[in-house]
């Protein structure tokens, strides 16, 4: 696993101000896929991402698949690391539901399968 690092109180606070963050993962050849918008949450320190397409999402089978990429906040670019995030997923749908609301595409991220595809992002060293 690469060498990560805490996100800092500026970045925390930067992320928690975005309602949206851009997810850069790779492609089976390696190369960065198009940047995809998702929804993130905060527990304690750690910022957590969950596919609304499941475990069968492209940009998802891609950050699994190489452990790592990049995420955009607002134009400023971060490598990070996805680290599969299972066992708080009761935890994670409340904080989605807070966040942002009840709609359709949070009720299927609060459902088995898309709980199993939680991802908690931190940044590379």
């Amino acid at each position: 696993m690469p060498q990560t690092q805490p996100w800092t109180a500026a970045e925390l606070d930067q992320l928690y101000r975005v309602p949206l963050i851009r997810i850069v993962g790779a492609r089976t050849d390696g190369t960065p896929r198009s940047l995809v918008l998702v929804g993130h949450v905060r527990l304690a320190q750690d910022e957590l991402i969950r596919s609304l397409h499941e475990t069968h999402g492209a940009w998802y089978q891609g950050a699994i698949r190489s452990g790592q990429g990049e995420i955009d906040v607002d134009g400023r670019r971060f490598a990070v690391a996805f680290i599969p995030d299972l066992g708080r997923e009761a935890e994670v749908d409340q904080a989605l539901r807070s966040r942002y609301g009840n709609d359709s595409g949070v009720r299927q991220m609060t459902r088995s399968p898309a709980r199993e595809a939680t991802l908690r992002v931190v940044p590379l060293a």
